[in-house]
C-alpha cells in the first residue's frame, strides 16, 4: 500500500502496475494521507520507505521540455546505486522518488530528451550522457563496478528488490533464448546464376577454400556453414527458441540477406515454425525504420508467410528511438517489440530485465504494446566492445549473477552466424554454450 499527500498520477499508476502488479504478481493501493508531504510505501503494515514525489511523475511534463533530472547516491543494505530523480533531504526520506527514478528508466528518458550521442544508424554511440558524468563505484551481491557502467545492470530491479523483494515471494530467473537470422545461409538459397558468378569472383580473388566451400555445399555433400538451426533446436531441447528472420528487398550495405521474393526464405519460416518449440518474428529492415512504407510493404509481404508472427518484431541493427518507434509499431498493430538493448555494449537500456508495457509520454498514456529487453548482442561484444570469446563469457556471468539474484529476466541476441564458428566467430560457440548452461541451471532447483 502507498500513502499519499497527492492524488494518484497515471505515470505513478504505470508505474506500480509493472512493479506490483506484473512484476511481483501482487497488488497495490493508494490512499490519501493528511500527516504530511511524503509518499510511504507500506507492505502488510511494515514501513518500507518514504520520499517526496518528483514532478516527473506528478505532471506531465515532456522529455523537450527539459526538466532538469538530478543525481544522488541511494543505499540500501549491500545495495549502493547512483539513482535519477532526487529531491530535497527530509527528516527519514529517502534521497530520491523510486516511482521517478523508474518512470525514467522504462520510458528512455535521457533518450528521448535528446541527450545521447548517436551513431550512424541512429542508435545510442554509447549510454546517455547524465551517466558517462557519473563518478564512484556502485555496487551490490559482491560485485563493484563503475557508476558510469550502471546501466549494464538492471539497476531497476536491483532497486525494487532491495525495497520489497524480501517481503514477497521469490522469484527465480526466466530465461528467453532468441537469434537473429540476417543472413539465413552461407550458399544455400541464391539463384545458379547468383552463384557461379560468386564462384568467378572468388577464384578471382584467390579464394579457394570458400570455392570448394561453396561447391560442396550446393552439392549437397556438406551442410551450409550458417544452417545452424537443428544444432539450435538440440541444444535448447525442450526450451522456445525464437527467431527474428530478416526478409527486407536487398539494400547494401546494410540488408544483405536473402532475397524475399524468391523460395529459400519463406520455405526456411515455415519450416522452423512447424516445430512446436519455436517461434519465429518479423525483423524489419534497415530502410523500414527510415520509412514507414517501407515497413508497410514488408510487413504486407510477410503476412503470406505461413508461420510468421508479424505483430512481433526485432529490428535489424536494434534501430528506432523509443517513443516514436513504440508509437510507429502500435499504429501497424505490433504488439511485442525486443528490440530494446544497447547495440554498442552490453547490458539494460530501460534498466530492467523484465518485459514491460510501454508508456507514452507524449500523450501520457499507456500503450498496447510489450517490450522485451535484451542484456546483450553477439555483434557488439566481439565488434564494438572488442572482446575476445572468453572475455565475454566472463562479462556475460557478472551480470547473470545479478540478474539471477533479483529474479529477473535473461534475453541475449545472438545470429545462426555467430554460432556457427566459422571465420570471425570461431570460438563464441564455446561462449554460447557457456553463458547458456550458466542461465538453465539458475532456473531450476
Amino acid at each position: 500500500m502507498l500513502r499519499s499527500a497527492h492524488a494518484l498520477s497515471p505515470r505513478q499508476e504505470y508505474v506500480m502496475d509493472q512493479v506490483f502488479c506484473r512484476w511481483f504478481k501482487t497488488s497495490w493501493t493508494w490512499r490519501r494521507r493528511e500527516d504530511g508531504p511524503e509518499t510511504i510505501l507500506e507492505l502488510e503494515g511494515l514501513e518500507l520507505g518514504r520520499w517526496l514525489d518528483h514532478p516527473l511523475v506528478t505532471t506531465e511534463v515532456r522529455p523537450q521540455d527539459d526538466l532538469q533530472i538530478e543525481w544522488t547516491t541511494w543505499q540500501h543494505g549491500e545495495v549502493t546505486l547512483r539513482v535519477p530523480c532526487a529531491m530535497d533531504a527530509e527528516a527519514n526520506c529517502w534521497p530520491f522518488d523510486p516511482l521517478a527514478a523508474t518512470f525514467h528508466a522504462l520510458t528512455c528518458w535521457e533518450e528521448q530528451s535528446g541527450r545521447v550521442a548517436l551513431d550512424e544508424h541512429g542508435r545510442p554511440r554509447s549510454f546517455p550522457d547524465a551517466w558517462l558524468s557519473l563518478q564512484g563505484t556502485i555496487q551490490g551481491f559482491g560485485q563493484v563496478i563503475s557508476a558510469a557502467q550502471q546501466p549494464r545492470w538492471p539497476w531497476v530491479d536491483v532497486i525494487w528488490h532491495a525495497i520489497a523483494g524480501h517481503g514477497l515471494p521469490a522469484q527465480r530467473l526466466v530465461c528467453d533464448w532468441t537469434f537473429d537470422v540476417d543472413v539465413a545461409f552461407k550458399h544455400k538459397g541464391r539463384s545458379l546464376l547468383k552463384s557461379w558468378l560468386l564462384q568467378v569472383r572468388d577464384l578471382g580473388l584467390g579464394r579457394w577454400a570458400v570455392v570448394q566451400e561453396r561447391f560442396r555445399v550446393n552439392r549437397g555433400w556438406m551442410q551450409d556453414p550458417y544452417d545452424t538451426y537443428d544444432w539450435l533446436l538440440e541444444h535448447h531441447q525442450g526450451e522456445q527458441v525464437t527467431f527474428h528472420v530478416l526478409a527486407a528487398t536487398r539494400n547494401r550495405p546494410h540488408d544483405v540477406g536473402l532475397d524475399p521474393t524468391r523460395t529459400a526464405l519463406p520455405q526456411l519460416v515455415e519450416a522452423l515454425a512447424q516445430r512446436p518449440e519455436v517461434v519465429v518474428r518479423w525483423h524489419p529492415g534497415w530502410r523500414a525504420l527510415e520509412d514507414p512504407n517501407v515497413a508497410q510493404a514488408e510487413q504486407a509481404r510477410l503476412k503470406s508467410w505461413s508461420g510468421m508472427r508479424c505483430d512481433e518484431v526485432r529490428t535489424h541493427f536494434l534501430r528506432g528511438c523509443p517513443g516514436r518507434l513504440w508509437r510507429q509499431w502500435v499504429g501497424m498493430g505490433i504488439g511485442v517489440d525486443s528490440s530494446l538493448g544497447w547495440p554498442r555494449d552490453v547490458g539494460f537500456r530501460a534498466g530492467t530485465s523484465r518485459d514491460f508495457t510501454a508508456f507514452d509520454v507524449r500523450d501520457n498514456e499507456t500503450l498496447p504494446l510489450e517490450l522485451q529487453p535484451m542484456v546483450a548482442m553477439d555483434e557488439a561484444m566481439r565488434g564494438k566492445l572488442g572482446w575476445s570469446a572468453s572475455q565475454a563469457e566472463q562479462q556475460l556471468t557478472d551480470l547473470l549473477e545479478v540478474v539471477a539474484k533479483v529474479g529477473g529476466g535473461w534475453r541475449m541476441c545472438w545470429h545462426n552466424t555467430s554460432v556457427s564458428d566459422t571465420e570471425a566467430w570461431v570460438g563464441w560457440k564455446s561462449t554460447y554454450v557457456g553463458i547458456t548452461r550458466k542461465a538453465q541451471s539458475k532456473t531450476v532447483g
